[in-house]
């Protein structure tokens, strides 16, 4: 908004002169107050807010002949900015600022960064924080802006030298040939189709220049476009369509049905349309026919064109069409209800997309599986996993990442966020909760319901017992364990005295180690039977000792008393069926 303001000048007066110069200021200042307050009080008794006085005051002061016009639309501000806002109703140019189009649903994808193309190949919605900007009048009341919000009927003030002006520099300021072999003068043609209409001959130059550019060189007005040779548009009526060929063939399309068969044709016929459809029901000025607000048979449509900017960039070729300024001009503008206290500004600037296109934990799978929209995410880790390693890439390639790398895991609840900060300065923070076990204690000290287990030594197990039995039979916390044979090798086999219970840790390193000792068993085969008893008489006829283990399965009595006759006896009676070796 460009706002008005005084410069007070600071003037060093010669004594002698200081009274009479000092009254003559004030009376002048006086005059001039009281001249702003009498117009601010018309304005006002017009129906304009306090916030357009200022500025409308400055635009009186500068043109006293101007004339403004509050026009009450009786719309309510925000509805009307919301119905504007209507994907494809209001569109900018896909190659300007990210910040001013749309990421309304529908008109872009945040996954992609990619915008709806809703005319030709380049043009897409506008968002609604720049729609309000150029829709709040206040924001255009200056000596430049202003004239989009000129009324544009035909006026004597109109002059072949403003719509010179206005021509100039581009394709339309020099004569040429027409279809019909007559000479064509854009400038008087302006002058002649304006006067016949009605409309202002400024705003039909200036609107033909905004549709057809500095250069001319559109198909539209080519006039040797295949299956429409010798047809013109040069106001682009009726040319729509999501690509550029369907936005020329429906404008030919239309020329041709309107038969305008020669460049002069194109132009009456495109301003008496204005004309008819436009100027004469209320639709008048640049912004209301770029703004419908006004018509009410047709609210906010009914738009001449969907270029967001149209009226402003029109308005300001219309008012450089004027050599003299000082006229008479009529000014017709809106005003709504529950405006802002303050002109709309639009500051943003930048690709707002803030989205993550990726997101992984090296070795990690998150809970739930990644999406852009999803902020929230989990993962459960062992206790030897000391760090993770987050990678993530964003949608847009002008965002900016940051939090990932390698993280170091405390034991318990890590919580780590991964931040992407678009260009326009808005930020998404993704979190990653990541639970890292305990440690689980390990123990070597084996435990049994079934067994009984010493400090280096266990027993209770019955001859015949299947290893992978006694095995089940067996725990210890956080340990594996295994059975091995006195070869060293893993027993699959039964379970024999001088067997070892293995113990390890995850890492595989060796906790303890327990002898299996089975009663009776004393040649460590697993059986209990003849052998048994020779070796169990040759260890007390001193011919070969026992030691250990084996020592330890010969007390088949079970008694405090050593190895001796009374277990050779014992063992005997055993095999006979007397008695039983308890284990």
């Amino acid at each position: 908004m460009i706002k008005f303001s005084k410069t007070k000048k600071v003037v060093s007066i010669v004594l002698s002169c200081a009274i009479f110069i000092t009254g003559s200021i004030h009376a002048v200042n006086v005059r001039a107050a009281s001249a702003d307050a009498a117009f601010s009080t018309q304005m006002k008794q017009a129906g304009f807010p306090d916030s357009y006085i200022d500025s409308l005051a400055s635009l009186h002061n500068a043109y006293p002949q101007w004339q403004f016009e509050a026009v009450q639309t009786g719309l309510d501000w925000n509805t009307v900015i919301e119905k504007e806002s209507k994907n494809g109703v209001n569109l900018v140019p896909k190659s300007g600022d990210d910040a001013r189009k749309s990421t309304a649903s529908g008109a872009y994808d945040w996954f992609t960064n990619t915008w709806t193309i809703y005319d030709g190949s380049s043009w897409v919605a506008a968002n609604p924080g720049y729609i309000a900007y150029y829709m709040d009048p206040r924001n255009f009341l200056n000596e430049t802006d202003v004239f989009q919000f000129e009324s544009l009927s035909y006026s004597d003030c109109h002059t072949r030298e403003g719509v010179a002006s206005i021509l100039s520099g581009t394709f339309m300021e020099n004569c040429v040939e027409d279809a019909d072999g007559t000479t064509l003068d854009y400038t008087e043609a302006f002058m002649k189709i304006g006067s016949e209409t009605g409309v202002s001959p400024y705003h039909l130059a200036s609107r033909v220049r905004q549709e057809q550019g500095l250069k001319g060189t559109s198909s539209l007005i080519s006039g040797t476009y295949k299956g429409y040779e010798g047809y013109y548009n040069y106001f682009n009526v009726g040319a729509a369509g999501v690509t550029s060929t369907q936005v020329i063939q429906k404008g030919l399309s239309y020329a041709k049905n309107a038969g305008w068969d020669t460049r002069y044709k194109a132009l009456r016929g495109g301003a008496q349309i204005l004309a008819k459809n436009y100027i004469a029901v209320g639709q008048d000025t640049l912004y209301f026919q770029k703004f419908n607000v006004v018509n009410k048979k047709n609210l906010y449509g009914h738009q001449y064109m969907a270029n967001l900017t149209a009226a402003y960039t029109e308005g300001r070729k219309l008012g450089q069409g004027y050599q003299d300024k000082q006229q008479a001009f009529v000014f017709r503008i809106p005003v709504y209800e529950n405006m802002p206290a303050e002109a709309v500004a639009f500051t943003a600037t930048g690709n707002p997309n803030n989205y993550l296109k990726t997101l992984t934990v090296s070795g990690q799978k998150l809970t739930p599986g990644f999406s852009g929209s999803t902020t929230k995410y989990s993962i459960v880790v062992e206790d030897t996993i000391e760090s993770i390693k987050i990678s993530a890439t964003p949608v847009a390639s002008t965002s900016k990442v940051t939090g990932t790398g390698t993280k170091t895991l405390k034991t318990g609840t890590n919580t780590i966020s991964i931040k992407c900060k678009s260009a326009s300065g808005s930020t998404k923070t993704y979190k990653i909760t990541v639970v890292r076990k305990e440690a689980e204690k390990v123990s070597g000290v084996p435990s049994s319901k079934t067994y009984n287990v010493g400090d280096t030594v266990i027993t209770g197990v019955a001859p015949g017992t299947a290893a992978d039995v006694f095995l089940k039979a067996m725990t210890a916390q956080g340990a594996t364990m295994k059975l091995v044979g006195t070869d060293g090798r893993e027993n699959t086999g039964a379970v024999a005295t001088g067997d070892c219970l293995e113990l390890y840790d995850k890492n595989k390193k060796k906790l303890s180690s327990y002898t299996i000792v089975i009663y009776g068993d004393v040649n460590g085969d697993g059986e209990i039977n003849e052998l048994d008893l020779v070796q169990l008489n040759q260890h007390i006829m001193g011919q070969q000792q026992l030691s250990g283990c084996y020592l330890l399965a010969a007390n088949v009595n079970r008694q405090d008393d050593g190895v001796n006759v009374l277990d050779l006896v014992h063992m005997n009676q055993s095999l006979q069926g007397q008695k039983t070796i308890q284990q």
